[in-house]
C-alpha cells in the first residue's frame, strides 16, 4: 500500500485557496470600477450598463439596463396572471430580472408617499404572513418610497423591491424582482434605478 503523500495534498488545498483568492480579488476590483448606472454595475460577473428611457407616455424617465426589452405578452399573461398585470414590464432576456411600471387615475402627492408604501406593505404581509420583509425606506429628498420582501414561487424564492413615486400628480407603482439567490448581487444595481426615477412633467 503506498503512502499519501500529505504534501501533495496541502499543495493543492494551498492552491485551491489560493485560486478562489484571486476570484475574489478580481471581483472586488471589478465591483470597485462598476459600481453605479453611470459606469455600469458588476452583476454576477458582468457588467451590466445603463440607458436612459421614457415611459409611461414619456411622462416619467428611469436608467435601465441596455439588454432589457418589453416582455412579451404571452410571457407577461403567464407571469402575471391577473388582468390587472402592470402596464410596463421591462425584463432580463432569460425573463429571471423584471422592473414593473404602472400609473394609476388617482391623486398622489409626496406627502402621501410614506402612507402608501407603508399601507402597501401591511396588505401584502397580510394576504401572505409567510413572506420575510426586510428594509422599508421613505426617501423625501427623492420622492419615492419602497419595501423588500421575500417570496415564495411555485418552485424558487422569489426577491422583491416595491416603490411608489407621484408622476404628474398620479400614483406611480412599480416592482423590481429577481430570485432570491440572486437578491445579493441585484439589490444595490435594482435601488440605484429605482433613485434614477424622474418626473418629466416636473423638469426632474
Amino acid at each position: 500500500m503506498g503512502h499519501i503523500k500529505y504534501s501533495s495534498i496541502i499543495k493543492g488545498v494551498k492552491m485551491d485557496f489560493l485560486d478562489k483568492d484571486i476570484l475574489e480579488y478580481r471581483k472586488n476590483r471589478k465591483t470597485s470600477k462598476f459600481n453605479n448606472l453611470q459606469t455600469g454595475i458588476y452583476v454576477n460577473d458582468e457588467v451590466i450598463h445603463f440607458v436612459a428611457i421614457k415611459i409611461l407616455e414619456e411622462k416619467a424617465e428611469v436608467m435601465l439596463p441596455d439588454t432589457f426589452v418589453d416582455m412579451p405578452a404571452n410571457l407577461a399573461k403567464l407571469k402575471y396572471m391577473s388582468e390587472q398585470r402592470p402596464q410596463i414590464i421591462k425584463t432580463s432576456l432569460d425573463t429571471t430580472v423584471n422592473f414593473t411600471f404602472s400609473i394609476y387615475e388617482e391623486e398622489f402627492s409626496e406627502k402621501e408617499i410614506g402612507n402608501t408604501i407603508q399601507q402597501f406593505k401591511d396588505l401584502i404581509q397580510k394576504v401572505n404572513p409567510a413572506y420575510v420583509f426586510d428594509e422599508l425606506v421613505v426617501d423625501k429628498e427623492r420622492n419615492i418610497g419602497w419595501f423588500d420582501f421575500k417570496s415564495y414561487g411555485v418552485d424558487e424564492q422569489i426577491y422583491n423591491i416595491m416603490f411608489v413615486k407621484p408622476i404628474d400628480g398620479k400614483l406611480m407603482h412599480g416592482v423590481f424582482n429577481c430570485m432570491y439567490r440572486d437578491s445579493a448581487e441585484w439589490k444595490d444595481a435594482a435601488i440605484q434605478v429605482i433613485y434614477s426615477m424622474k418626473d418629466c412633467t416636473k423638469g426632474e
